[in-house]
């Protein structure tokens, strides 16, 4: 008897996202190892700002765009809090100890700052 080839296909999907669920586990128990995919080592606080402020740590609690301009002005949301989304949303590392870095901060602060600014 032919099997359908419908039928086929969905025991492949099947089993391809078991075996990729699988391998998608962390191992350790760093922080980054709760990361499924790859964590940068570091992010120029240039670079962190800009996504920040496109909406990427929105998931974090930290808003995009005009919220984010809005509440950073009344402080609300600080560049250390900015920091601390970016690695427990698996997109920084702490391997450099930039959560603890009052230049990185600092940096980031003024990036973000200039963004503001610029898109009033």
């Amino acid at each position: 008897m032919k099997t359908p080839l419908p039928l086929i296909l969905l025991g492949l999907i099947a089993a391809n996202s078991i075996s990729l669920t699988a391998q998608a586990q962390p191992t350790s128990n760093s922080p980054s190892s709760q990361c499924v995919g790859e964590v940068f080592p570091y992010i120029a606080p240039a670079n962190l700002a800009m996504m920040a402020y496109r909406g990427y740590l929105e998931k974090e609690g930290i808003p995009g765009y005009q919220v984010l301009g809005e509440q950073y002005s009344f402080g609300k949301v600080t560049a250390q809090q900015i920091v601390k989304a970016a690695i427990s949303s698996c997109l920084l590392s702490d391997k450099y100890g930039v959560a603890s870095d009052p230049n990185y901060a600092d940096d980031l602060a003024m990036q973000v700052q200039i963004l503001i600014q610029e898109n009033q």
